[in-house]
């Protein structure tokens, strides 16, 4: 599923020219270092010198009360902490730059669609709604015709989000006809595989495919990471169409350009894409080292981030702090200059040395407040890294949760996919000669031991013990009698918030024997007759 990602657009301010420069400094400055993250591991070390820069750019601003610098200074820190994944702080300086610049006019048609883009990613939806369609307000009363197909191509992306597939289509087809009076062929080439996506989501593959095609041809001068994305749902179209051949050389394609570019996202992607694809060409040898290779790659691409982004706000708080320090240091020079001039005066006039005094007296309670004050923002400081780290973690278990999820979900289908092969043997058995009939009938044992093999729900309870350390110390302490292992292995599947469908396809068997088993499950566990034995266990 693609989200449309909004472009540089060239604007034409009817009311404001000097806009125009204010935008291109705000999207150009220092930015470079950030877009290349991933191609350039020790960009970090620029990132405490160019916060600062954007900070003082922005003090000067308000101590000025330039308007003009303090839309451009708010737009550059939200691009900032926008490009390091700081989404908080990145809507919070947008909000400030539209507070400084209440004007309709292209500048605040760009800043309404980045924060409608940034609840979009969030999920936030009726966020992204309701900035968007301010935009497009504007964007209408001014006739901004590329701010209009932004803001349509945004509505048909959250309209997809929320399922609502006609609606979704409606707009990007109307983003996509203000795009070709404009001519602009990133515009098309984005549009057109907004909607192969939307019909590839409705399971329309070869519509899908004719829209990719289109986006394809349009691509030529877009970003790397755009037409690999292209090639990417190109290949995927033709294997989900089952025309595997022909879906291999636009996978390959992606895979060595994403490899050339250095794009993580696209090269894992490719990989898992490739391994899908040789599976369905019979050769899981090949499929196997693919989808292995995938897992690696996600898992490195994964931790990556999450170093960066610790390293990230580790730089961001040391810099915060060093401005606090220099503060205080300012204030303590302050108040020690005080305490000379204090003394010099005493020296010369007894009665001016008391009036001196009590002065001073009153000066330095003051400066130990405001002291003290610095000192609170410091532990504030400290306060607020320890959260984001807390957020970082439960970043991480978010991440083991989805993948023991993807590993069930593996597990289901290489169970139903093995099942077959074996039900299919099993057919021809009898229709071949008395020894490839033995031969037939040793390979469906040897696929049946296999399925039997308990290997792969040990290393399944490993990981699900990783994400629930207390689920079964707890479910020990709540049963009334002995658990078997199959009871066991319904538990943690029901933990883990799965259908009775799915819960059948894992363990073989069907959805009637699940809820049998759910109800003998049921009287060994104290559930009442009301509660749901599925929010029992979540709970525990």
């Amino acid at each position: 599923m693609i989200t449309f990602k909004l472009s540089r657009p060239s604007f034409r301010i009817k009311h404001h020219p000097s806009y125009f420069n204010l935008l291109l400094i705000a999207l150009s400055f220092g930015f470079p270092v950030y877009l290349n993250a991933q191609q350039n591991p020790y960009h970090l070390k620029r990132i405490d010198s160019v916060f600062t820069e954007l900070k003082n750019r922005l003090n000067k601003a308000e101590t000025k009360s330039n308007k003009l610098d303090l839309v451009n200074s708010h737009i550059q820190l939200a691009h900032f902490y926008e490009t390091l994944g700081i989404d908080n702080e990145a809507i919070k300086h947008y909000h400030d730059a539209l507070e400084y610049h209440p004007e309709k006019d292209t500048t605040s048609v760009f800043i309404s669609n980045k924060i409608g883009a940034i609840h979009l990613d969030l999920k936030q939806y009726e966020n992204a709604l309701h900035y968007v369609n301010r935009s497009l307000n504007i964007a209408e009363q001014i006739h901004f015709k590329k701010g209009k197909a932004q803001c349509y191509a945004l509505l048909g992306s959250i309209a997809e989000k929320e399922s609502d597939y006609t609606q979704a289509l409606q707009y990007q087809n109307q983003s996509l006809n203000l795009f070709k009076i404009l001519i602009d062929s990133t515009g098309l080439a984005t549009t057109y595989e907004n909607i192969g996506s939307i019909y590839e989501d409705l399971k329309q593959y070869e519509q899908a495919l004719n829209y990719f095609t289109k986006a394809n041809a349009f691509a030529k001068h877009s970003p790397s990471d755009l037409r690999l994305n292209i090639l990417n749902n190109q290949g995927d179209a033709y294997r989900k169409m089952g025309q595997f051949n022909k879906a291999l050389p636009y996978t390959q394609l992606a895979y060595s350009g994403s490899k050339i570019t250095k794009n993580i996202h696209q090269e894992a992607s490719a990989l898992k894409d490739l391994a899908l694809n040789y599976a369905g060409l019979g050769d899981f040898k090949t499929a196997f080292d693919y989808m292995k290779a995938h897992l690696s790659l996600n898992s490195n691409e994964i931790e990556q981030q999450n170093a960066e982004l610790v390293s990230t706000l580790q730089i961001l708080y040391e810099v915060e702090e060093r401005e606090a320090q220099m503060q205080l240091l300012n204030k303590q020079n302050q108040l020690n200059t005080i305490k000379q001039n204090i003394i010099l005066l005493s020296g010369s006039f007894l009665i001016l040395l008391l009036v001196t005094c009590i002065l001073y007296l009153r000066k330095r309670k003051r400066q130990e407040s405001k002291i003290q004050h610095y000192k609170n923002e410091l532990l504030q400081a400290n306060l607020e890294k320890k959260t984001q780290e807390e957020v970082a973690l439960q970043r991480e278990i978010d991440i083991k949760i989805s993948a023991l999820t993807n590993y069930s979900l593996h597990l289901a289908h290489k169970n139903k996919m093995i099942s077959d092969i074996s039900r299919t043997l099993t057919n021809l058995k009898d229709r071949n000669p008395i020894m490839i009939k033995s031969q037939m009938e040793t390979l469906v044992k040897e696929i049946d031991s296999d399925l039997s093999q308990e290997e792969e729900w040990t290393e399944f309870i490993s990981f699900f013990e990783q994400i629930h350390p207390n689920f079964f110390h707890g479910l020990k302490h709540s049963v009334t009698g002995n658990l078997s292992p199959s009871e066991l292995r319904l538990c943690m599947l029901l933990r883990l918030n799965l259908s009775s469908k799915e819960i059948a396809s894992i363990l073989r068997i069907t959805p009637d024997s699940v809820r049998i088993a759910r109800y003998r499950l049921r009287k060994k566990l104290p559930v009442n007759e009301k509660e749901d034995l599925q929010v029992f266990l979540l709970n525990l």
